[in-house]
């Protein structure tokens, strides 16, 4: 596979630039302007002489931040229409942030388009209209379409470390502000530029990044420290639609969400029979642009693995998670969301979603499944676990059982054991899976009492 891609991508970057041929130049130029807050801007030269260029591909060697080819535009509710162009420095009194509509009270998104595109990119730059119809934030765009120009996919993915690195920047002007909500959203390559955003922040965590069909291509063997992974953030959570084509088909957050089962969308061959995959991967912008202000929501079930999904040992349950903008940073795992063919994408829940809190939770465990299943089926330890995915309720109790140490829901794993005691009594215990903290115990776990408790939430359960 790792050759597959390496000889392809090459093969269409030199096929293209037999149609190209340029001479070889040497890249150092300086820009002046006035942006569109009236601050005249002089970007200095940044290549050093080191820059290659053949064609229209450019490898940025040696470059330093600032850079006139990595341009950030700050859209807020008092200018919607008209970005301001953000000048960022290794100091917040030589750049002009403070200068800008730039409010610290405001949560901030960093939206980053990948190869072979720019901040116009259609779903994309309607981002800022959703979230500037929905609150007050600060909108950022990180324009750096001069170094990731097609053919030369290669050179791009050479590129991102450069711009990883003046994002950082951006990043950290932000934290001077003393402002730290902040919400890195990456698309195709662009996903994989939030790696090394965090990589060069110092002293500083970001809360969140979202992938959105991170690529593939030229990343199927590279480690983790040079793509996008769940070390980069508090959270991480990813949206995959062509998977083992242009996106990733590993997990690499810590949420992963595979639409319509992650690899084709529904409709794109009827749009475009010949080329539908630019419409698969593109689907992960629409179905993300559509989550920010949905009322009926993109909602996901869990799957431990996708040879389990394929296998169709993953039904729909009644256990949902929200899918996009709106989800919780406490989800975890891997999860099959399925969408509408056209917009509106959403579908919306088929049933009422379970939502924990720290009184009570209906779970609506099926308590005569699981007691008509017992006729059948042989005492053993695992019995009760058995009988619980059997019938869809172990990813219920999974996520309900809350850490009772921290009190936070979903972020350990549980078991239910059967075990046999004297007089061939059978006794059930709720355990953590990692350290064997019981939570829970009853002396007679088929009975409909244990069940009614668990689905009452009992503070000493849950």
């Amino acid at each position: 596979m790792p050759c597959f891609w390496n000889c392809l991508v090459v093969f269409c970057v030199a096929t293209s630039l037999t149609t190209h041929v340029q001479a070889m130049a040497i890249l150092n130029s300086t820009t002046e302007g006035i942006d569109s807050m009236g601050t005249e801007v002089t970007t200095k030269p940044t290549t050093s002489g080191k820059d290659i260029i053949l064609g229209s591909c450019i490898w940025a060697i040696g470059r330093t931040c600032p850079d006139k080819d990595v341009a950030f535009h700050l859209y807020t509710r008092q200018n919607p229409e008209e970005s301001q162009l953000i000048y960022i420095d290794s100091s917040l009194p030589n750049s002009n942030l403070s200068d800008s509509n730039f409010n610290s009270r405001d949560p901030s998104k960093i939206i980053i388009h990948g190869y072979n595109a720019n901040m116009n990119l259609h779903a994309l730059a309607k981002m800022k209209n959703e979230y500037l119809a929905k609150g007050d934030y600060n909108v950022f765009y990180v324009d750096w379409s001069t170094l990731a120009k097609g053919p030369c996919y290669v050179n791009a993915v050479y590129n991102i470390q450069h711009i990883g690195t003046c994002v950082a920047q951006l990043v950290e002007r932000i934290r001077d502000m003393q402002s730290s909500d902040i919400h890195v959203i990456g698309f195709s390559l662009g996903a994989h530029i939030a790696n090394y955003i965090a990589k060069n922040v110092q002293n500083f965590t970001l809360p969140r990044i979202t992938g959105l069909d991170p690529a593939l291509p030229l990343f199927v063997t590279s480690p983790n420290d040079e793509k996008l992974d769940k070390t980069d953030a508090a959270f991480v959570d990813v949206i995959h639609t062509n998977a083992l084509v242009q996106g990733k088909f590993e997990r690499c957050g810590h949420a992963d969400f595979y639409m319509n089962g992650g690899i084709f969308q529904p409709n794109c061959f009827r749009d475009n029979p010949l080329n539908p995959f630019p419409c698969f991967h593109h689907r992960a912008l629409d179905y993300y642009l559509e989550s920010i202000r949905t009322e009926k929501g993109f909602w996901g079930w869990p799957c431990s693995s996708y040879f389990a999904y394929v296998l169709g040992e993953c039904p729909r349950t009644n256990y949902l998670v929200e899918v996009g903008e709106n989800m919780s940073n406490t989800t975890k795992g891997m999860f099959f969301v399925e969408t509408n063919g056209d917009s509106p994408y959403a579908m919306g829940k088929w049933t009422e979603s379970i939502k924990p809190n720290n009184n009570s939770v209906d779970m609506n465990l099926n308590y005569e499944s699981i007691i008509e299943a017992t006729d059948d089926m042989e005492t053993s330890s695992s019995r009760v676990e058995r009988l619980l995915i059997s019938t869809n309720q172990w990813e219920k109790l999974n996520y309900h059982f809350n850490d009772p140490y921290s009190g936070t829901k979903g972020n350990r794993e549980y078991r239910l054991e059967l075990h046999g005691v004297e007089g061939n009594q059978e006794r059930a215990t709720i355990a953590s899976s990692s350290d064997d903290d019981v939570l829970f115990t009853t002396e007679n776990p088929f009975s409909k009492s244990f069940w009614n408790e668990l689905s009452k939430g009992r503070k000493d359960v849950l």
